[in-house]
């Protein structure tokens, strides 16, 4: 799958790691990104929950966006599959893990 942007592209694309339960990861939208934590691991699947991602600073639409992040205990576990080419899909999205990101591109 290919993404809106260059960064979710590169992001992507960096190395898979060997997911452990609390990891921080990341699902890759078009050009959005939601912070999620792997709450499972399996063979060929993880278990996620989305993270509450509480916007940080006061850049509105025009400058970086900071996010302070915590678990969802509410949340409901979602499963990511293991597929060939060594990454983690959940609805068609890769799922990057070892890093927690949360961005809204304001453009759409």
């Amino acid at each position: 799958m290919k993404y809106g942007t260059l960064s979710n592209q590169i992001f992507s694309e960096t190395m898979p790691v060997l997911p452990k339960i609390g990891d921080a990861a990341t699902l890759l939208y078009w050009s959005d990104r939601h912070a999620y934590t792997v709450s499972a691991v399996e063979k060929k699947h993880v278990l996620i929950t989305r993270d509450l991602a509480e916007r940080t600073d006061s850049n509105f639409e025009r400058g970086p966006q900071e996010y302070s992040y915590s678990t969802d205990a509410e949340a409901v576990p979602v499963k990511a599959i293991l597929r060939k080419d060594g990454k983690y899909y959940y609805g068609g999205h890769v799922l990057k893990i070892g890093t927690r990101d949360e961005f809204y591109d304001p453009h759409f």
